[in-house]
């Protein structure tokens, strides 16, 4: 038996063969094919005979012998042998799946070797399907490990949500699916859709709230704790029929509305580590193996399947650590509400203390975060390196918040005081000018009437003329006092007519010699600038000291642990002439840099201060360029401010 023609009749007609059938055939070779699953193996074994015709000639056994590596298609070069010893034959038996019959050939030994390189051909197909599913189970544990790693250290629950939901449909092959989140108590428990993801649909999806009842299927989800795994939603049977015992009815109005079926699908709970229900993962349409998108409505029918036990167990598994880490998230999500709750509260206090500077805390937050942010764009400079994290921007949005935290501990009338004098200060003085005035006023009666008895009428108009420049003299005195105790400059001279009138006496009603100004009063009118003495100034600039001390006792923890050191320098000057350290360059961390250039543009151009007019930005800018050139402030933080427009954050 040699021949093409030979093999065909043997193999159609010998009841040995029944199991085999003619596929294919050609000009020198034969293509063999088992009815069905051969053994073990999950697939028809093919198995191609090949005649000196095919395999002498490279170009034609090319494409054979590319399928014959894949692993589930044989070949069996057919020749005599004078015919093999040629060479051309060793040369292929390394190429692929590739054995030698020799002929002529019996039926029973064709039929042994046809036998023999299906069985072989079975074996490396299950071989293969091994080594697949083992990849896969190996990819899969990678994944979930993966995704156990990328959940622990996500906070942001949006995001967290959307890495739960891409790796459970990953894990599972589920075409789309959704994130619901468990809110409220026991007794008014509500579900929220959170996140939806799609592969074969543009859905627009929008966040709403729903009732946790067992009318739905995630309602059902949360009631159980159980995973709903439902093979085709378009085959369920009516409630308390059949294969629906859950009760609930598919809405198909989404998949109307996008064209769209929901077959397969499965419902897993996500529970925290106390063993409650606080989230539902939803996937639909586990797509069948090497289908990566359902577009057409005869997809649904033939490209979808079942989710299968190992995706069961796969979403489950991830169910239970994204349950952990949701928890953990919202956990961390509820301490970041208590900081921020506690920043504002200390914020409102701060302002309560001094109301004048209402506001300004949040401002200097506004720009010291807007120019971190700008300094993290910047890809020249010497601060090109520099990122801020999200982490980063919120402690420096703490430090800037509780920058002047600590003027809580600044005695209130010296932390209000908006200018030289105190109130009670002012008044005392109008009192004893009215006092002087009076004392001038009597001692003119008294003089006037002596010189009635006396006679001397002739005296009386100049006892007048002088009570009237005394009296004239008083009221520019007071005038020019009340100006000086505005906190702007000293006019020239000030200094010496203070102290001039400081050093004049007035006798009061029980004889004693008092000064028009006490040593005080003049101390405090003789301020070259602003409103505060030296030890005034002292004492507010003490309120750094106070914030750091304060801030140091709040266990910040390792994310903030930096806020008291940022806050409390927020004060210094990079030549070391700042306060309260006299730190100088690097000494000074850079987010307190950013502040302090935060803290006086706002100082300058803040509209509540009722000491002082707000100034236009360009002049407090001007001011800030010209501390930039004195060295006091960081350059480059400025032309950043400066060109990023960061000082318009304030202005909107």
């Amino acid at each position: 038996m040699t021949s093409q023609a030979d093999v065909v009749r043997v193999i159609e007609g010998d009841p040995r063969f029944t199991a085999w059938s003619v596929r294919r055939q050609g000009d020198g070779w034969l293509e063999l094919e088992t009815a069905g699953p051969f053994e073990r193996a999950s697939s028809p074994v093919l198995l191609v005979l090949a005649w000196p015709a095919l395999w002498r000639d490279p170009a034609r056994v090319a494409p054979h012998l590319t399928r014959a590596r894949s692993g589930n298609y044989a070949m069996m070069l057919v020749g005599s042998d004078e015919e093999f010893q040629a060479g051309a034959a060793h040369a292929l038996a390394d190429e692929g799946d590739v054995a030698a019959l020799g002929v002529p050939s019996s039926a029973e030994r064709l039929l042994l070797a046809i036998r023999a390189r299906a069985e072989h051909s079975a074996l490396r197909q299950v071989a293969a399907g091994l080594e697949m599913a083992l990849a896969q189970a190996h990819y899969e544990n990678e994944l979930l490990i993966d995704t156990g790693r990328a959940l622990s250290q996500q906070r942001d629950i949006d995001s967290l949500l959307e890495i739960i939901l891409r790796r459970a449909r990953d894990v599972t092959g589920a075409d789309a699916g959704s994130v619901y989140i468990v809110q409220g108590d026991d007794s008014a428990m509500q579900l929220r859709f959170m996140v939806s993801q799609n592969d074969s649909r543009q859905i627009d999806s929008k966040g709403f709230t729903m009732a946790v009842s067992g009318s739905s299927i995630v309602g059902t989800c949360v009631i159980t704790s159980d995973v709903i795994n439902i093979a085709d939603l378009y085959r369920l049977d009516a409630p308390g029929l059949g294969n629906n015992p859950w009760g609930f009815v598919h809405d198909r109005s989404f998949d109307d509305k996008y064209r769209y079926q929901t077959r397969s699908m499965l419902t897993v709970p996500m529970i925290s580590a106390r063993k409650q229900v606080i989230g539902v993962i939803q996937l639909i349409n586990k797509r069948a193996r090497g289908v990566a998108s359902l577009d057409s409505p005869e997809d649904f029918t033939t490209s979808v399947v079942p989710f299968d036990a190992p995706s069961v167990a796969y979403a489950a598994s991830l169910a239970s650590q994204a349950g952990i880490a949701l928890e953990n998230a919202q956990l961390y999500d509820e301490v970041r509400t208590l900081f921020d709750g506690f920043v504002r509260a200390s914020v409102t206090a701060i302002e309560s203390r001094d109301p004048t500077t209402s506001g300004h805390s949040e401002r200097v937050a506004q720009l010291t975060t807007g120019l971190a942010q700008a300094i993290h764009r910047v890809d020249t400079g010497p601060y090109a390196e520099l990122q801020f994290r999200a982490d980063d921007l919120k402690q420096i949005e703490y430090a800037a918040l509780l920058h002047d935290f600590g003027k809580v501990g600044v005695r209130e009338h010296v932390l209000v005081k908006a200018k030289k004098l105190y109130e009670h200060q002012r008044d005392q003085i109008l009192q004893r000018f009215q006092l002087i005035r009076r004392g001038v006023q009597v001692e003119d009666l008294s003089r006037k009437i002596e010189c009635l008895q006396a006679g001397h009428l002739h005296e009386l108009a100049t006892i007048d003329e002088r009570a009237v420049q005394r009296l004239a003299e008083l009221e520019e005195m007071m005038r020019w006092i009340l100006s000086a105790n505005e906190p702007t400059v000293l006019e020239q001279g000030g200094f010496d007519r203070i102290a001039d009138i400081a050093g004049r006496l007035f006798v009061d009603p029980d004889g004693t010699p008092r000064p028009y100004l006490t040593a005080e009063e003049a101390t405090a009118l003789q301020i070259m600038r602003g409103s505060l003495t030296k030890e005034e100034r002292f004492e507010i600039e003490s309120h750094v000291v106070h914030t750091y001390n304060f801030l140091k006792e709040i266990p910040w923890g390792r994310t903030f642990r930096d806020v008291p050191e940022i806050a409390g320098a927020h004060h210094e000057k990079l030549d070391g002439t700042g306060y309260p350290g006299g730190r100088k360059g690097d000494a000074i961390p850079v987010p307190a840099r950013m502040m302090t250039i935060s803290d006086i543009y706002d100082a300058l151009t803040a509209k509540d201060r009722p000491y002082k007019k707000a100034m236009p930005a360009e002049k407090a800018l001007d001011i800030l360029s010209f501390d930039v050139k004195k060295g006091l402030l960081d350059a480059e933080l400025f032309r950043v401010f400066i060109d990023a427009k960061v000082f318009e954050l304030v202005h909107k």
